[in-house]
């Protein structure tokens, strides 16, 4: 395993991914960042946004939701509160999701439940479009 470690990619329901690569790129609360085998031990957040890393040489990119990374030396854990393959979504549905999030939040009152939950909704079409682009882009 000398140049790579194990990940993990964990959700609330299941366990996404579970294998080894050789390098792993996400985006937290201070921006994007990458790890790669032998990397000191921190725990940071993940936000919504593209998770990608290549397995047996093929990239996968899943698009996330809020969570943390845990990271030692030899084993990287994401836990998530979602994750979707970026081959699932459909741009078009993702930007209607972003909308209908943007309308509520527009008409909503600042402090409600209902302007929480569609800063969420909007958090999460936002970091789909994101993962859509990262692999759009070809990163």
């Amino acid at each position: 395993m000398e140049g790579s470690f194990r990940l993990a990619v964990l959700t609330p329901k299941a366990t996404v991914f579970e294998g080894v690569v050789g390098r792993v790129e996400a985006s937290g609360f201070s921006g994007e960042f990458g790890v790669m085998p032998g990397h000191y031990a921190y725990i940071t957040s993940v936000t919504p946004g593209a998770l990608h890393f290549k397995v047996d040489g093929q990239s996968r990119t899943f698009a996330v939701g809020d969570g943390f990374a845990q990271v030692s030396a030899d084993k990287v854990s994401i836990v998530v509160s979602s994750c979707v393959a970026v081959e699932d979504l459909d741009r078009a549905e993702v930007l209607e999701s972003l909308a209908a999030a943007e309308a509520i939040l527009a008409a909503a009152e600042k402090d409600s439940t209902e302007a929480s939950d569609a800063s969420v909704d909007q958090a999460l079409a936002t970091g789909r479009l994101l993962a859509l682009d990262h692999v759009a882009s070809g990163d």
